[in-house]
């Protein structure tokens, strides 16, 4: 095993024995304190004795918002396509096909002669797909684990 593994089994190990705690619940501390044992063990003492851990609203509040922009730019990469035996009839970017639905959806007589042509574009093997433009890969920098490559 690489030396970088062994000092990661070894903090856990010291989380261990100290807090008297699984593996798991050991990586997962020594991972919120970004591989630092003195702030995993403060962290888990504090969450022992019921103190809640630091957390600023503001940082959060700003996590939450990046997030949710990087959804929107994600929905807004992404495209409908109504294709049949592979072959696309029509493409329409996510927003403009949602706003399509809505309006679509809000008028009755509009409702009932979509519902007709989604079940006779289904009995003609007629398919949606949806695209992305962004393929994003899984990533698993958050064990912060170093392997290595035989």
């Amino acid at each position: 095993m690489s030396e970088a593994l062994w000092s990661e089994l070894e903090k856990m190990d010291i989380l261990r024995e100290r807090m008297g705690i699984g593996y798991e619940e050991a990586r997962a501390a020594l991972n919120l304190a970004q591989g630092d044992v003195v702030k995993a063990l403060d962290s888990l003492e504090k969450e022992r004795d019921g103190v809640k851990r630091d957390c600023d609203a503001s940082d959060r509040g700003q996590e939450i918002w990046d997030s949710l922009k990087g959804k929107l730019q994600d929905f807004r990469n992404t495209k409908i396509n109504l294709k049949k035996n592979d072959t696309t009839l029509v493409s329409l970017s996510a927003p403009l096909g949602l706003a399509l639905a809505y309006s679509v959806w809000r008028k009755p007589s509009l409702r009932m002669i979509a519902l007709v042509g989604a079940v006779g574009a289904a009995l003609n093997h007629f398919h949606v797909e949806l695209d992305s433009l962004n393929k994003t890969t899984y990533n698993d920098e958050a064990f912060n684990f170093v392997s290595e490559e035989k």
